[in-house]
C-alpha cells in the first residue's frame, strides 16, 4: 500500500545544518511524534563525559558514573601501562552512513590506534526507542568503528540482553565507536526515498537475514516472517522506490510469504521493473594463480524482454564498468561471457545485472570472489617425539576471501596432490583429526586448496610415537654373578623391542657410567638374542657391582633389567684345627675357612695323597666336599689335603695335615686283573680274594691292585724273608680251578708301616658261557648258560646295535651255574652283542664285547644282499666211522669263491669258514640242534680254480647213528652265512643271463655220517 509523503524542512539555528525529512502524511500534525524525531537526529543535551585511569599489564576496568558503560581490559592485553581514556557524546572525523541509525552516543577511545594483545570488552546500554522489541532492527543493533574516510568496521558481539537493552562487544583496538541498527522503518515509512539509501538499506537487511542461525532460526523464511509487520511494509517501499525487491531476489528458493512457492515463483510484491533471478554462478570463486580457477560465468534470466549489461564496480545501475551488454528476452536463460578472474578487484565484488524493460530497470547481484592468496594450514602438535599417540588436527585458513574448500594429507613418503578444481590426486581428504601410527615415525605431508582452486605448498611434520617400552630379559648370566680375575662376565639377554642399547655400570640407565666391552652399545632386532661380554677389568674395584641392560624405543625412553655381580679378586684362606703330628686317639679336625667379598663356597679334601683340585667350570674334579668336622679314623697313616673355593671361583693355596693314629692294620681295597676284564671279589673278614676267569691264555696273571695301610706287598711263600711282591715274577699267581669250585691261585701278605701283617688267599674261578640257537629266526625264546661268582643282585643284559636286550638268569643251587633266557631282535642280518653283568660291591661289573652272536643268513638273498657267489662242500661227502677206531672225524674240505677275496694259496681274514653237524636229513639254517667249528684255511694247488680258497675242519664224534654234515661261510667276521651243499651253492645261481638251479642250497645235499661203537 503506497502512501502520500509531506516534505517538511527544518532549519536548525546554525547555518551549516541542514535536514531534511520525508514525513507520513498522517504524522504532519502530530508535534509529539516530530519531538521524539527530531530529539533521536539531533542527540540530548547531557555534556560530554569521560572517564580516565592508568592501566597496566595486569588489566583493569573504567566504569561511568552513571552506569551508562564499563570498558574492562583483561590482564595480559597491555605490555605497559597506558593512560585509558573512554569519552562520549564525541563527534568522530568520519560520517556514519544513512543506512545506519545511532542507538547510542558515539564514544571516543584514547589512546587513539591502541592495539591490544587480547581482546578488551566494552558494555553498553543502548537506546530501544522505536524499535519492536527483539524485532529485527533490534537484533541488527551493533557496535561499529567509526573510521575516517566514512567506513564502518564492525565489532565482535559477545552478549546482548535485549530486556536490559546491554551490548557486550570486544574492542581489540582504539578509534571512535558508536552503536548502529539498520533503519528499516525510515524506508517502511517513506522518510528516505532516495534509491542509494533505500538500496544500501535492503543490502543490510539481506545481510541480517543471512544471519538468520545466529538468532536461533532455522532458515531466512522462519527469521522474515518472524519480523513480517516490519520487512512487509519495508519489501512494498522497495519496489515503489527501486522498481524491484532486491531482499527477495536474494532469497529465490525461500518462501517469504509462506504459501509454499518459493520466492522466485511467487514473489510478496511483484516488482515493477524486471526481476533478475541469478541462477548460478560457474565459480563463485576465482584466482588468476595458474592451476586454479581462472574465470567464471554466471547463468541468469530476467522476467521481462528488455536490454542488459553486466557491471562490475557498480553502486547501481548507471555506475561501473561494463563487462557484458545485449538484449534478453523475458524468461529465457542467459550465460554471461567468461569473466577473468585478472578482470575483477582482489576481494568479493557484486557483479550487478541490470534490465531495463519499459523504462524500468531492475537489477540481480551476482557475488564473486577473486582470491590470489594461497590457503594455509596449521598443524598440531607440532612434530616431535612423543611417549603417547598424537591427534593431529590439521586446520586450514584462508585470508583471500574464498575460504577453504579441502584439506589432503599423506603419510607414505608421497607428496599430496590436487586434481582440477580441488579434486583429490594424491592423498586422503582430511575430515577429522588423525591419530598418529604408533612404534614409528611418521611423517604428514599436508596440502590445501582454497575455494578459488589456490594451492597451497607443502607442509610437513614428522612425529615419532612410541608407547611401548621395552622388556628386557635375561636369558642366562655366565661364568656366574661371582667374578674373579679375567673372567669374562657375558650376559644373554633379548629385548621383545627393536631399539638402540647399552649396558651400563650403575643401578639406573640414566645414571650408570659407560662399560667396556663386547656387545655392550648398538642395535638390537625384536626378540634377538644379544650376548654381551664385559672383561672383569672394566667393574673396576672388588665388590658388589649392578649391571643394567638399557634398551630405549623410538622416543628414547628405556626398559631396562640388571644383573647384580660380586667381584672378588682375592683367594681364600683356610686354617686347620690340629696340626700334623702322631696320635694315640682319633682327631677330630675343623677347617675354617674366611673369604672377604664373594665367601667360601667349598672346602674339599682327599686322604690318598693325592692333591683335591676343582676342574675349569668350578666342580670337584679330585677330592670330597668338607660338610663338617672330620674325624680321623684310628689305626692309620693319614695324608689330608684341603683346598677351598670362594663364590667367584678363586682357590686357595693348598693346606696339608699328616697325621698317624693309633695301631695300623694294612688292607687290599682293590684287586684288578686287566687281561680278565674282572676285578677280584675282597672279603675282608676271611681274608679272600676270588678271581673270575675267562679263557685265560696264560697259566699266570699279573694283578693291579691297592692297597691301605701298607708298606710292603710280599709272596707269603717267602716269608719271613721280605721280598717286594711288585719285584718277583708274576708266575706265584697262577691260573687254577677248572671245576665248578674256586681253586686256590696263590697267597700274599700285607705289612703296615708299624709291622702289622695281614695274610690274603688268591682264588680263582673259570667263568664260562654259550648260547643256543645262534642263527636268527629259529625260535622266539634262545637261552645262554653262564658260569661264574656273583653276588645274588646280579643282573644281566645284552647291548646291541638295535638296543637292549633283557636276560633273565635262574642259579642252580649248590653250584655256580646259570640257565638264562633271551629274546633277541628279529632282523634280517645278523649282530653282534655285549654281554653286561651288572652287580653290586664287593663284586664288580663286566662287558664282554661281542660275545655273542645272532647270525643272519644269507642264502638266497643275492650277492648285493650279502650271499657269497660260490661254496661246496667239497670232500668227503659219505663217511662211516667206528668210536672204537677213533675219537674225531676225518678232515672234511670246503670250498668257496668270493671276489678279491679268495685265492687258493693266500689267506684272508675276511673269510671265515666253520664245519657243523646236525640231525640226519634236517635243515642247518632252521634246526637248532646242529653244532658248529671252525675250519682253517689250506692252501692247496690241487684245486679247479685258482681264485677258490679251501678250509679243512673235523669235530668229536658224535652219538652213534646217523648224522649230516656241511660247511658255512662268511665275509662279516660271523655275523652272516651262506651255507653249502655237495653241489655248489651261491648267489652264482644267475650268471650272465643263465640260471643254475644246482647252485642253489638244498638241505637233500648235505654230508651224511655214519657212527657206529
Amino acid at each position: 500500500m503506497n502512501s502520500k509523503l509531506l516534505v517538511v524542512l527544518l532549519l536548525g539555528l546554525s547555518s551549516y545544518n541542514c535536514i531534511g525529512f520525508l514525513l507520513p502524511k498522517d504524522k504532519q500534525n502530530q508535534s509529539s511524534f516530530l519531538q521524539s524525531f527530531l530529539g533521536l537526529f539531533m542527540g540530548s543535551s547531557s555534556d560530554l563525559r569521560s572517564v580516565s585511569a592508568e592501566v597496566g599489564p595486569s588489566g583493569g576496568t573504567l566504569t561511568a558514573s552513571d552506569g551508562s558503560f564499563s570498558f574492562e581490559i583483561p590482564a595480559g592485553a597491555l605490555s605497559e601501562t597506558k593512560v585509558i581514556t573512554v569519552s562520549r557524546n564525541v563527534s568522530p572525523n568520519g560520517s556514519i552512513p544513512t543506512e545506519y541509525g545511532s542507538t547510542s552516543p558515539i564514544f571516543k577511545f584514547e589512546p587513539e590506534g591502541l592495539k591490544f594483545l587480547k581482546p578488551a570488552y566494552l558494555t553498553i546500554n543502548y537506546e530501544q526507542g522505536r524499535m519492536p522489541e527483539t524485532g529485527i532492527e533490534e537484533r541488527s543493533v551493533g557496535m561499529y568503528y567509526v573510521k575516517d574516510d566514512s567506513t564502518l568496521e564492525k565489532m565482535k558481539k559477545v552478549s546482548v540482553d535485549y530486556s536490559a537493552n546491554t551490548m557486550k562487544v570486544e574492542v581489540v583496538h582504539f578509534s571512535f565507536g558508536v552503536a548502529l541498527n539498520i533503519q528499516i522503518w525510515l524506508v517502511s515509512s517513506g522518510i528516505i526515498t532516495n534509491p542509494n539509501p533505500v538500496s544500501n538499506i535492503a543490502d543490510r537487511v539481506i545481510e541480517e537475514l543471512a544471519n538468520y542461525a545466529d538468532y536461533g532460526y532455522a532458515s531466512p523464511d522462519e527469521y522474515f516472517q518472524a519480523n513480517a509487520g516490519i520487512l512487509g511494509p519495508f519489501i512494498n517501499e522497495l519496489v515503489d522506490v527501486l522498481g524491484t525487491d532486491p531482499v527477495t531476489a536474494a532469497f529465490p528458493n525461500a518462501d517469504f510469504d509462506g504459501d509454499g512457492a518459493p520466492n522466485f515463483e511467487d514473489p510478496m510484491v511483484p516488482s515493477l521493473g524486471p526481476v533478475i533471478t541469478v541462477n548460478s554462478i560457474s565459480a563463485p570463486f576465482v584466482s588468476t594463480v595458474s592451476g586454479s580457477i581462472l574465470s567464471t560465468e554466471i547463468q541468469w534470466r530476467s522476467s521481462k524482454t528488455g536490454t542488459y549489461s553486466i557491471r562490475k564496480n557498480a553502486t547501481d545501475c548507471n555506475s561501473g564498468t561494463t563487462l557484458y551488454s545485449g538484449s534478453v528476452t523475458a524468461n529465457v536463460n542467459q550465460t554471461s561471457g567468461t569473466i577473468l578472474a585478472s578482470s575483477l578487484n582482489l576481494g568479493t565484488n557484486a557483479l550487478r545485472i541490470c534490465v531495463t524493460s519499459s523504462g524500468v530497470t531492475g537489477f540481480g547481484v551476482a557475488n564473486v570472489t577473486r582470491d590470489d592468496t594461497a590457503p594455509g594450514v596449521t598443524i598440531l602438535p607440532s612434530g616431535g617425539n612423543y611417549g603417547v599417540i598424537q591427534s593431529v588436527v590439521m586446520n586450514c585458513s584462508d585470508a583471500g576471501g574464498a575460504g577453504c574448500s579441502k584439506v589432503i594429507y599423506t603419510t607414505n613418503g608421497t607428496t599430496p596432490s590436487f586434481g582440477a578444481n580441488c579434486s583429490v590426486g594424491v592423498g586422503t581428504e582430511y575430515t577429522s583429526s588423525v591419530p598418529t601410527p604408533n612404534q614409528t615415525t611418521t611423517t604428514f605431508r599436508v596440502r590445501t586448496c582454497d575455494r578459488a582452486g589456490n594451492q597451497s605448498v607443502v607442509f610437513s611434520e614428522s612425529y615419532t610415537v612410541d608407547t611401548i617400552v621395552p622388556t628386557i630379559t635375561i636369558n642366562s648370566v655366565l661364568p656366574s654373578t661371582y667374578l674373579k680375575n679375567d673372567q669374562v662376565a657375558t650376559i644373554s639377554w633379548k629385548s621383545d623391542k627393536a631399539g638402540n642399547y647399552h649396558l651400563k655400570l650403575g643401578a639406573t640407565c640414566a645414571s650408570g657410567s659407560a662399560l667396556s666391552g663386547t656387545n655392550v652399545t648398538g642395535t638390537v632386532a625384536a626378540n634377538e638374542t644379544v650376548v654381551s661380554e664385559i672383561p672383569v677389568a672394566s667393574f673396576g674395584s672388588e665388590g658388589n657391582k649392578t649391571v643394567v641392560v638399557c634398551v630405549a624405543n623410538l622416543v628414547g625412553t628405556n626398559g631396562s633389567s640388571s644383573v647384580n655381580y660380586t667381584v672378588d679378586l682375592s683367594s681364600p684362606i683356610i686354617t686347620a684345627s690340629v696340626d700334623s703330628g702322631t696320635y694315640t686317639v682319633p682327631q677330630t679336625l675343623s677347617i675354617n675357612c674366611e673369604d672377604l667379598y664373594s665367601g667360601c663356597h667349598e672346602v674339599i679334601y682327599t686322604v690318598n695323597g693325592t692333591s683335591p683340585s676343582f676342574d675349569a667350570n668350578g666342580s670337584i674334579q679330585n677330592g670330597q666336599l668338607v660338610t663338617g668336622s672330620i674325624i680321623t679314623p684310628n689305626n692309620a697313616v693319614l695324608q689330608y689335603r684341603f683346598l677351598a673355593k670362594d663364590h667367584a671361583g678363586n682357590v686357595s693355596t693348598e693346606l696339608v695335615r699328616n697325621f698317624t693314629i693309633g695301631e695300623l692294620i694294612p688292607r687290599f681295597t682293590s684287586f684288578d686283573v686287566p687281561e680278565f676284564g674282572t676285578k677280584g671279589i675282597i672279603d675282608d673278614v676271611n681274608k679272600t680274594i676270588i678271581v673270575n676267569i675267562y679263557r685265560a691264555k696264560n697259566p699266570t696273571y699279573t694283578p693291579i691292585y691297592t692297597t691301605e695301610n701298607t708298606s710292603m706287598v710280599v709272596v707269603t711263600y717267602h716269608l719271613p724273608s721280605l721280598f717286594n711282591f711288585e719285584l718277583v715274577k708274576s708266575d706265584y699267581l697262577r691260573v687254577s680251578g677248572y671245576s665248578d669250585m674256586p681253586a686256590l691261585s696263590g697267597e700274599l701278605t700285607l705289612i703296615s708301616p708299624t709291622g702289622y701283617q695281614v695274610n690274603y688267599k688268591i682264588y680263582t674261578f673259570e667263568m664260562g658261557t654259550d648260547n643256543s640257537p645262534q642263527n636268527l629266526g629259529l625260535s622266539s625264546q634262545y637261552q645262554f648258560f653262564l658260569t661264574g661268582i656273583f653276588s645274588s643282585q646280579v643282573q644281566f643284559h645284552f647291548e646291541t646295535i638295535h638296543g637292549n636286550i633283557p636276560v633273565l638268569c635262574s642259579k642252580n643251587p649248590g653250584n655256580h651255574y646259570y640257565n638264562c633266557n633271551f629274546s633277541p631282535f628279529q632282523t634280517e642280518s645278523g649282530y653282534s652283542m655285549d654281554l653286561i653283568i651288572t652287580d653290586v660291591a664287593p663284586y664288580s661289573t663286566f662287558r664282554f664285547p661281542a660275545k655273542y652272536i645272532m647270525a643272519g643268513i644269507r642264502n638266497g638273498l643275492g650277492f648285493e644282499n650279502g650271499e657269497i657267489p660260490y661254496c661246496i662242500l667239497h670232500y668227503p661227502t659219505t663217511m662211516s666211522l667206528s668210536r672204537s677206531q677213533q675219537m674225531e672225524t676225518d678232515w672234511i674240505y670246503a670250498r668257496v669263491y668270493y671276489p678279491n677275496v679268495t685265492n687258493n694259496l693266500i689267506d684272508n681274514t675276511l673269510i671265515k669258514g666253520e664245519i657243523g653237524y646236525g640231525p640226519s636229513g634236517t635243515d642247518p639254517r632252521s634246526i637248532a640242534g646242529w653244532r658248529f667249528i671252525s675250519a682253517k684255511f689250506n692252501p692247496t694247488n690241487f684245486i679247479d680254480n685258482t681264485n677258490n680258497s679251501e678250509y679243512a675242519g673235523k669235530f668229536y664224534l658224535p652219538s652213534d647213528g646217523t648224522h649230516s654234515y656241511t660247511a658255512r661261510f662268511s665275509i662279516d667276521g660271523g655275523l652272516n652265512y651262506t651255507y653249502c651243499d655237495t653241489n655248489g651253492n651261491g648267489s652264482d645261481y644267475f650268471t650272465y643271463g643263465h640260471i643254475y638251479p644246482e647252485l642253489q642250497f638244498s638241505p637233500n645235499l648235505l654230508g651224511t655220517l655214519n657212527v657206529t661203537p
